[in-house]
């Protein structure tokens, strides 16, 4: 099941809708890296750090939207790469 937008409403406790559809674009950006990331699609089954590395990109995208320094930026992908990276297909791995 893909994360929803309510979800990280929640995550990220936001009580308004005015950015929900800037946060389903985040989401679908996140998925998207994720999938690229592992090269396999996570359409139906997600398994659980998966829907945490798409928490933690979502987050780190909308709290830094103005800009964000480089090492913060390294610290998320590398949290990101290490969530994702027991879910990465080896067969599709060049």
């Amino acid at each position: 099941m893909p994360v929803t937008v309510e979800e990280i409403k929640t995550h990220l406790r936001i009580e308004h809708n005015a950015e929900d559809g800037y946060l389903s674009a985040l989401i679908a950006a996140a998925q998207a890296a994720a999938e690229d990331f592992c090269r396999r699609s996570f359409a139906e089954d997600m398994p659980e750090p998966v829907r945490l590395a798409i928490y933690l990109y979502v987050g780190f995208m909308y709290t830094y939207r103005e800009g964000a320094d480089q090492s913060s930026y390294r610290a998320m992908k590398q949290a990101f790469d290490a969530l994702l990276w027991p879910h990465r297909d080896p067969e599709q791995i060049l």
